[in-house]
């Protein structure tokens, strides 16, 4: 993926142009989360697509740590803008599975 793509639903009447958050240079020695966010999360597809994610950065980034980072597709609160600005300091980069 590069930097000009863009994820746009295909059920959206409209969108907000957004900009794409910046990039690490590198993850050597980079803290990743990943976040089943998934609407079943008991069915574990979430938890199957982050361990692939995990075995293969871990397999090309051996300096990488990985910690599991729990978010409901239902959470309130923050919203995910201020949730994401909230873990901006705690992460490298975070890694979501969403669906259902």
């Amino acid at each position: 993926m590069s930097d000009t793509d863009r994820f746009i639903s295909p059920a959206a009447d409209s969108f907000d142009e957004r900009t794409v958050a910046s990039r690490p240079p590198s993850l050597d020695g980079a803290r990743i989360g990943l976040v089943d966010s998934m609407l079943n999360p008991g069915a574990l597809w979430g938890q199957g697509i982050l361990d692939g994610i995990e075995r293969s950065i871990g397999s090309r980034v051996p300096n990488a740590t990985f910690e599991r980072v729990d978010r409901s597709p239902f959470a309130g609160g923050l919203g995910p803008d201020g949730w994401a600005e909230a873990m901006k300091d705690r992460y490298s980069a975070l890694v979501a599975a969403v669906g259902d």
